[in-house]
């Protein structure tokens, strides 16, 4: 079973922390029902399809044995957690970092992170079927590592939080984007 390393925790860039969804999400039993969650799959906020928060599952099947969730508030506030050995360990917080050039190559991010997309008008190695012009859109790239470094994940979230790629690099090169689900 690989273990993930967890996202850097690192000052937000332009971000204050949501301190009343801090509390829910990381102190308060209200996310209990998330716990049931296990499979692959976006899971969204039924009472707010269009806009709700996001409940992201990558599982055994994608990570190798390991589960990890993923919640993203419609602001892009971002937690995650994972599920070892019988149990959910806790949740935190993950502070979204803007991309501060106009191109950016998903392939140099190697490392654990969230980034934001915001001010980029080009992304290299993207999606074939990833729009251009949405480049400079909210879209979220998540990378993740396990703890032998030989397994990554990138996670693309684009069109407002309603399309999804994903691809693993396999040591020395990333496949080519799929589309998540």
């Amino acid at each position: 079973m690989e273990i993930l390393i967890p996202m850097h925790y690192e000052p937000y860039d332009e971000f204050e922390p949501d301190n009343e969804l801090d509390h829910l999400i990381c102190e308060s039993d209200k996310t209990k029902p998330l716990d049931a969650y296990h499979d692959t799959g976006v899971y969204i906020e039924e009472d707010d399809r269009e806009n709700g928060d996001l409940l992201i599952v990558l599982g055994k099947s994608i990570l190798n044995g390991a589960i990890r969730q993923f919640y993203i508030s419609d602001h892009n506030y971002a937690y995650t957690r994972g599920y070892y050995q019988g149990c959910w360990e806790g949740w935190f917080n993950i502070p979204p970092k803007k991309i501060t050039t106009a191109e950016y190559d998903c392939d140099q991010l190697l490392q654990p992170d969230l980034l934001l997309t915001t001010n980029v008008e080009k992304l290299i190695h993207a999606p074939e079927d990833f729009p251009a012009q949405n480049a400079n859109l909210d879209n979220i790239i998540i990378c993740m590592t396990a703890l032998n470094g030989e397994h990554r994940v990138q996670f693309l979230i684009g069109d407002n939080h309603r399309s999804f790629w994903i691809r693993h690099h396999d040591g020395e090169s990333w496949s080519k984007w799929s589309t998540f689900i």
